[in-house]
């Protein structure tokens, strides 16, 4: 039997590399290109709808493993009942989950794809990826609780497991979308951080119970589909790029980071869970941080565009465009390892 994992992955892969020249002739068609300027690196307008490719190829790849696999349609018939003080109180379904991801995501990226068409106000930008995050815990993503070591697994208030649930979800789309500023980068950072997340939870899954084991499976599948659409899309996007995601697609790719952390490996202890995919991406967290408080210093807006971003700072000290790119790879890659060696350790302590 061919492994959930590879199907999504090829499925998502190829999607992406065929809707991508779609996106592209949509985009000329319809005017939604990215003019060049002081701040920014590409010199032509470029097509910024790529994001339509990378949330049409994570959904080809899902739903191709879905046609195909009946064993695949069996598993997500999985269901997990939630019992307290001797009574169900909830059921929680992985079809279920599953469905509310790729709707709240859908939503995530129509919403990107409407701001790179007619750029929306802040507000009604904030609004709609708070309410992305709602559906997506109405649906079963959510930070519960936490694994804590010789203590078990402690429940969160709801209001609380809805507020951290919705911060960590926020946080991951606006991470992506603020490190979407070269040619690759934010799509090519995601790819590892995808491929990253599957490994991690096929080591977690080995030592994980019943439901954390189904748990961690749809998390990895929903990474190998993530990371094919990126590696389909970088096709066009890699140095020097005909296209551009755009915010629909970092929005999207963030959602995704954000979802499978949650229903993977934040199942797993405390500190472990919140380590893991945070130094994953560490090089957007840590550039996003940094420009943050930036602009609070120079009493900027926080969301305002600069050219203070590392990639800009070693572009101007001669670096390409493409250097940085690979630069971004490497350390990315070197923190991947980091992840995956940490998540070997934890399995066998």
């Amino acid at each position: 039997m061919i492994p959930f994992h590879l199907v999504a992955f090829l499925g998502a892969l190829g999607g992406a590399a065929l809707l991508t020249p779609a996106s592209i002739f949509l985009a000329r068609r319809l005017g939604v290109l990215d003019a060049p300027d002081a701040r920014k690196v590409h010199q032509v307008p470029t097509p910024r709808w790529g994001g339509m490719a990378l949330w049409g190829g994570a959904l080809t790849g899902i739903g191709i493993l879905w046609s195909l696999s009946p064993a695949f349609r069996k598993f997500l018939g999985f269901s997990h009942k939630i019992i307290e003080n001797g009574e169900v109180v909830a059921s929680l379904g992985l079809e279920r989950q599953l469905a509310g991801i790729l709707v709240a995501g859908t939503g995530v990226w129509f919403l990107g794809a409407l701001d790179d068409r007619r750029s929306l106000p802040p507000v009604v930008k904030l609004l709609g990826q708070i309410i992305a995050a709602y559906v997506a815990m109405v649906y079963g993503v959510r930070m519960a609780g936490v694994a804590l070591p010789g203590l078990g697994f402690a429940r969160l208030p709801l209001l609380l497991s809805q507020v951290l649930t919705l911060l960590w979800l926020l946080g991951f789309m606006n991470v992506v979308n603020l490190a979407d500023g070269l040619d690759g980068l934010a799509a090519g950072v995601v790819a590892i951080a995808s491929g990253t997340f599957i490994v991690v939870c096929l080591v977690q899954g080995d030592t994980a119970g019943a439901f954390q084991a189904h748990q961690l499976r749809l998390a990895g599948i929903l990474s190998a589909a993530t990371a094919g659409a990126c590696i389909g899309f970088l096709i066009y996007n890699f140095p020097p790029a005909a296209t551009f995601m755009g915010d629909g697609g970092a929005l999207f790719l963030g959602f995704m980071l954000g979802t499978i952390s949650l229903i993977g490996t934040l199942k797993t202890s405390a500190l472990i869970a919140v380590l893991l995919p945070v130094l994953v991406v560490a090089v957007p967290v840590t550039d996003t941080a940094f420009a943050l408080i930036r602009r609070w210093r120079a009493r900027r807006g926080l969301m305002e565009a600069d050219r203070g971003h590392f990639h800009h700072r070693l572009l101007a000290l001669g670096w390409t465009p493409r250097e940085v790119t690979l630069l971004a790879y490497v350390v990315t890659l070197l923190l991947a390892i980091s992840t995956i060696l940490l998540a070997i350790f934890k399995g066998r302590s």
